[in-house]
């Protein structure tokens, strides 16, 4: 083998190296608000601070049952407030991030108080979906 070729796996090597830290420091500066279990599946949702915020993005994460993360596919979500009379509804757009299995999403609660944000998924994991009760801020 040749000294070069030696420098390039070194090379492919940093940088994947560089490339999980990366994707390890992203989930380090955020904390757990709640995990829901799906089957085998354990839904995350992640925040700066461990609250969700009425227009502040957050993450959501799908791992299984050892922690690694799953790639699900397409991941839609909706977000309803009960409220005596008539609900108030809720929208959160949901993205795929750079690492396959995480999410991020942005959504427009209008009032702070106790929501009921839906997700459903559907891709190489299967189809399911989960249902988180928790209080905006």
């Amino acid at each position: 083998m040749s000294q070069r070729w030696f420098r390039t796996m070194g090379w492919l090597a940093t940088a994947t190296l560089m490339a999980a830290s990366v994707a390890c420091q992203h989930t380090a500066n955020l904390t757990e608000v709640q995990r829901v279990s799906s089957g085998a599946i354990n839904v995350v949702l992640l925040s700066r601070d461990g609250v969700l915020h009425q227009k502040d993005p957050f993450t959501i994460e799908f791992r299984s049952a050892s922690g690694e993360l799953l790639n699900v596919g397409s991941v839609r979500a909706s977000a309803n407030m009960p409220m005596p009379g008539m609900p108030m509804f809720g929208t959160v757009e949901v993205q795929a991030a750079d690492v396959p299995g995480r999410y991020t999403a942005k959504g427009n609660l209008e009032m702070t108080g106790g929501w009921r944000i839906a997700l459903e998924w559907d891709g190489p994991a299967g189809r399911g979906s989960v249902n988180f009760l928790g209080t905006v801020q």
